[in-house]
């Protein structure tokens, strides 16, 4: 009986340490070294945030109403000493599509003040006030050697091709309206009503269908018969 009791005790201090988790094994420690000699630049700094800028206005809806003529400010620059129209040259348009084009070569948008439409991008005889107006801004519609007509001129572009057809009857009717509308806020007087080709003789604008002459006599018979 002892035997066997020494027995079971030593069977099981036999498989004693099989029952035992085994402990983990340390990592042996890397000695401290001193970095070699030489320059450590840091990595640069991330760059500035860019505030973005804010997009230049685009031009008003179209309206055939006095009172979506005057500026944003309510206040006319005196700059103002002439009044220069244009034809578009195209066929069809708008004061959207030609700010777009405007833009593409570069400029600060629209180059005119005004667009009268001829009923393709916008309704028959509808005035589009430009952001250049708005601002009281120079234009860019009319280049010369002195650049007068761009900052002294209001540039009005007519929708359309006057080299093959008219301008309709609702794009005249608002013209007038229109120029005789500078021409009192802006103490313009009809003599310098002005045509695109008049100043600039490299170009045809506003066209030869275009009756400058006649338009220029209304104006006139209008001033006279209002003093």
């Amino acid at each position: 009986m002892r035997f066997a009791a020494c027995g079971g005790v030593a069977i099981g201090l036999l498989f004693l340490p099989a029952c035992q988790s085994p402990q983990p094994s340390r990592p042996a420690q890397t000695p401290y070294r001193e970095p070699p000699p030489g320059i450590y630049r840091l990595p640069p700094p991330p760059p500035p945030a860019v505030a973005q800028e804010t997009p230049p206005a685009r031009p008003t809806p179209p309206s055939t109403s006095r009172d979506a003529w005057p500026p944003a400010s309510g206040r006319i620059s005196r700059r103002w000493s002439t009044v220069v129209i244009h034809h578009s040259a195209t066929e069809t348009g708008g004061a959207r599509t030609f700010d777009q084009f405007h833009r593409s070569k570069g400029w600060e948008g629209l180059g005119y003040h005004f667009v009268i439409g001829n009923g393709t991008d916008t309704p028959d005889g509808a005035i589009e006030v430009g952001s250049r107006w708005h601002q009281q801004k120079h234009g860019a519609h009319c280049k010369t050697p002195n650049q007068y007509y761009n900052q002294r001129g209001i540039g009005i572009c007519l929708v359309g091709d006057f080299t093959k057809t008219r301008p309709t009857p609702r794009q005249m009717e608002s013209l007038t309206r229109l120029v005789r509308y500078l021409c009192d806020a802006c103490d313009i007087p009809p003599s310098r009503v002005t045509a695109h080709g008049e100043v600039n003789p490299r170009t045809q604008c506003p066209g030869r269908h275009f009756a400058l002459g006649s338009f220029k006599r209304r104006l006139a018979s209008r001033a006279v018969a209002s003093r």
